[in-house]
């Protein structure tokens, strides 16, 4: 028989699954970070399956959803109960990007020449449109016509930049030509695609390292929330047994484990600390390097 899914289990998996673009994990993520700030002590880093720990999160937050009256009396309403839902979505999307995905080769870094290549159909169309509306304006109807001639990611990034700035500009013309709303966000989509196109792109993630802590981070944070949630729903249930059960039931106690010391830590403590100094100082040259280049690319379409 077909196991039948409740309307909260429904609303539940549809809202933390993962993110689909980087802008959409940094606005939930900009959201999430004030409250972070102020309850994350600790950041420590899973002690089991993630996916196990995902689906008592969305256990929890499905019962949050069926209590939401007695809830709301205890003073968990609308928007912690939105926030601890949010997280589990920041959770499962670093998980599919910085975990799993990059396992896998689900998320993936694009080769230069793919990532040109996504945008030239898009960039000829535009070229025919900017010769149409600027046909007695040769300079500037060449600044539509521009290509890639280095084949480059970073001048990618900068054509894609200027021709959506472009576009901007000169909205009103280029509707006139036929530019269609549909047009001008899938040039924008190629900016955000080219420019996101490795972590390094993505909530400022320079590398694996900084991905893992920024899951690590992201998945304490949600242990927390589930924590506030689990006490707040005992609480407001109490009367309740078969629903006061349901809530002491999430104790995530096997969900987070400390973070372990890191070998060159602990060399830096002891005697390898001159070994382990120099060590990162290149990779700190390394990262200064790393966020210099990105600096060009940091811009957005107007």
């Amino acid at each position: 028989m077909p196991i039948e899914v409740s309307k909260e289990q429904s609303e539940v998996l549809a809202r933390t699954s993962p993110c689909e673009t980087p802008a959409e994990f940094e606005a939930l993520r900009a959201e999430a970070k004030p409250r972070m700030a102020a309850i994350v002590r600790e950041v420590q880093e899973p002690n089991q399956a993630v996916g196990t720990t995902v689906t008592e999160l969305r256990d929890l937050a499905v019962a949050v959803l069926l209590h939401q009256a007695p809830l709301e009396k205890v003073k968990y309403g609308p928007e912690k109960r939105d926030g601890f839902i949010h997280a589990i979505r920041l959770v499962t999307t670093a998980q599919a990007w910085f975990g799993e995905g990059v396992r896998t080769g689900a998320f993936r870094a694009r080769s230069a020449a793919e990532v040109v290549e996504a945008s030239r159909p898009w960039r000829a169309r535009l070229k025919a449109f900017g010769e149409h509306a600027f046909v007695f304006d040769e300079a500037l109807a060449a600044q539509f016509a521009d290509v890639n001639s280095t084949g480059t990611v970073d001048e990618e990034v900068s054509d894609l930049l200027t021709l959506n700035n472009l576009i901007g500009e000169h909205k009103e013309a280029l509707l006139e030509v036929g530019v269609t709303e549909q047009f001008i966000q899938e040039g924008l989509s190629l900016y955000e695609e080219a420019h996101g196109r490795d972590l390094g792109a993505i909530a400022g993630v320079r590398n694996r390292a900084e991905a893992t802590e920024l899951r690590n981070r992201l998945f304490t944070f949600a242990i927390l929330l589930g924590r506030e949630a689990r006490a707040a729903g005992v609480n407001a249930c109490y009367g309740d047994d078969t629903a006061r059960r349901r809530f002491e039931a999430a104790s995530f106690r096997e969900a987070l484990r400390s973070l372990r010391p890191r070998r060159g830590k602990a060399k830096a403590d002891g005697a390898g600390g001159t070994a382990a100094g120099e060590g990162k100082g290149n990779g700190a040259a390394a990262g200064e390097a790393a966020g210099g280049a990105a600096t060009g690319n940091d811009a957005k379409p107007a």
